[in-house]
Order: C-alpha cells, then structure tokens, then sequence
C-alpha cells in the first residue's frame, strides 16, 4: 500500500512539473498567447472597411534584428483583423534607413496570404534614420492613383502608421505637415527614447489619438487592441455629408475638414480660404510677390526681367537712335 502511494505521488510531481515547465517555455507560452490573440482579432475583423493602409518602418542601424523580427510580427498581428482585398482594404509597407525601399505597393497584392509572405521576407537594412525622406516617398508615389490609392473622391482613409525608434537624421516636421494637409491620417509609433515632440510633428491631431510611445519592441504588440478599433471604427467621411471644402479627416467617431497646402480653414470648419502667403511666408522675391491659389509667384518693375531662379530682378538693355539706357537695381542709367 505504502509503494502504490508513493507511485502516485511520484506520478503526480512529474506532471506537476511537466505543465510548470511547459508553462515556461517562452516559445510555447508566446504561441498560446497569440493564438488566443489571434482567434480575438478574427471575431472583430474590419469587415468590408475600405482603407488605404501603408505601413513605414524604422529599419535604421539602432534597430537589432531582434527588434526588427517583433516590428514584423506586429504587422502580422495588424494584418489578422483587415479585410484585404482590391475592394476592401489595400496595403502597402515602406522600410527606410538612409534610403527608401518601398517592400509592395497598394496595388501589389490582392490576397493577405501574399502580403504576409512579403512581410516575413522584408529583410533589415541597417543603415541610417531618414525619416522625413520616407514620409516625402509616401506623399509623392505611394499614395499616388497608379500605385493603387484610391481617388480622393471616392473618401477611402488614408492612412499612415510609421514606426521609428530614434531621432531622424532629415527634417520632418515639413513634409509631415504637408501629408496630413494632402489628406493622410497618421499614426506615429516611437520605441524607446524617442522625442515626443519629434513624434507629435509627425503624428496627426488629435496627438493622443494618434501619437504612441511603447518603451521596447516587445511592447509594442500591446498596442494591437487600440488600433484595431481606430482602424475599424466606421469612418464618417464616407458615411456622411462632411461638406468639407478641400479634405474630410477622419477620426474616432467624428471628422475633421483640413484644407490643402496655401489655404487656410474659415470659422466654420468646412471651407478653405486663399493664404496671403506673399504675406505670411518668407518668399525672397527681389522686387514683387503676387499671390496665385494656394501659392504665389516673383514678378520684376517695369524694365527688369526675372532671373532663371524664379525670384531675383535682372537689370534690361534699351537700345535707341540716340543713346543706351541700362535700368539696373539702382535705377535707371543713360549714355
């Protein structure tokens, strides 16, 4: 009897240990995690939501490959609750370090299978952090009709999530600007020691809605839930009449009217003005700046011609019977 209770015992420690031991296994506590995770994100998918989606990714030298494999895995979680297609929602993925590599464009794949296989293939660069050359790319080609974005008119999100982990090494804060102006929401990502202040320059408003700061890698699949529900909320510039002049912005549960680069928003919201931009802006024409819609352009006095950079005066020759006549800056000279 004493031998048949010491069996058991013996028989239930090791089973005791056995489940201890699975439970601390890292890679099989992660994959339970993320199949519970997973099989959430199905049941809450972006069902027949129309977005055009480009991911950008820090793939500087400062990134280990270890922190580039869990930026790969993050997309792969995102992609789990989108509805890809041609109709739906379209994705695209830029990696920059000193140079952009555009990975797939909006209108590379049609299927999730495909653009999960292009994810996982995605190799580091390890070079420099040009930040504001990847948003430049992505505001002139990626978002452009022929590389699969939608028409503005059709008011399918535009939609930016960049991921960075330092400092960029170009000016942001300008063609950041200029891409939320164009109409494109941003999401900006920061690991690590990031400047907030940098990341707010990039991310749209409001800054909570769209500016995150995770404090590793490994955090940054806690932000999965959050995006899943801004990325799945109806979007009401599709929905609704916004009457917005030039771009319908949308966000959580509302929208907001921006207006296109030289113009300025009018008190109520919706229409979008002229700027005096000869007024607000350091033109640096030499003699005469004449505002045109949504920019404005150098024009010489009487006598001067405009110089091939588009901004300075250049004195003209006169020729007549009795003699020459040089207008130069400093006035008028005779022979």
């Amino acid at each position: 009897m004493t031998k048949m209770i010491a069996c058991f015992l013996l028989l239930f420690a090791h089973t005791l240990l056995s489940t201890v031991m699975a439970k601390d296994l890292p890679g099989r506590h992660f994959t339970r995690r993320r199949d519970v995770n997973t099989q959430s994100l199905l049941e809450n998918t972006c069902n027949n939501k129309h977005l055009d989606l480009v991911f950008i990714i820090d793939s500087s030298r400062s990134v280990s490959h270890y922190d580039f494999e869990k930026v790969k895995e993050f997309i792969l979680t995102i992609l789990q609750f989108l509805d890809i297609s041609p109709d739906a929602t379209r994705v695209g993925l830029i990696q920059y370090g000193s140079t952009v590599k555009q990975e797939f464009s909006l209108k590379t794949f049609r299927r999730k299978q495909d653009i999960e296989r292009a994810v996982k293939r995605m190799m580091h660069l390890a070079t420099g952090t040009m930040t504001g050359l990847a948003l430049q790319y992505a505001v002139n080609i990626a978002f452009t009709e022929t590389e699969g974005a939608r028409p503005l008119r059709q008011n399918v999100p535009r939609i930016i999530m960049i991921v960075t982990d330092g400092r960029p090494q170009d000016p942001v804060a300008e063609i950041a600007a200029k891409a939320r102006n164009s109409g494109i929401l941003i999401f900006a990502i920061g690991v690590g020691r990031v400047d907030m202040n940098t990341l707010k320059s990039i991310g749209s408003e409001p800054h909570e809605e769209h500016v995150f700061l995770v404090a590793n890698f490994s955090q940054i699949e806690t932000l999965t839930s959050a995006f899943q529900t801004k990325l799945c909320v109806p979007h009401m510039c599709s929905i609704v009449e916004h009457h917005c002049d030039h771009f319908c912005i949308n966000t959580p549960g509302s929208y907001l009217c921006r207006c296109k680069q030289g113009y300025i928003l009018n008190a109520d919201q919706k229409t979008c003005s002229t700027q005096d931009l000869c007024a607000v802006e350091k033109h640096a024409c030499e003699q005469i700046c004449v505002n045109t819609p949504g920019s404005f352009v150098c024009q010489c006095y009487e006598g001067y011609e405009l110089d091939a950079d588009g901004k300075s005066c250049v004195g003209e020759y006169e020729f007549s019977n009795s003699h020459l006549s040089l207008h130069t800056n400093q006035g008028k000279i005779q022979y």
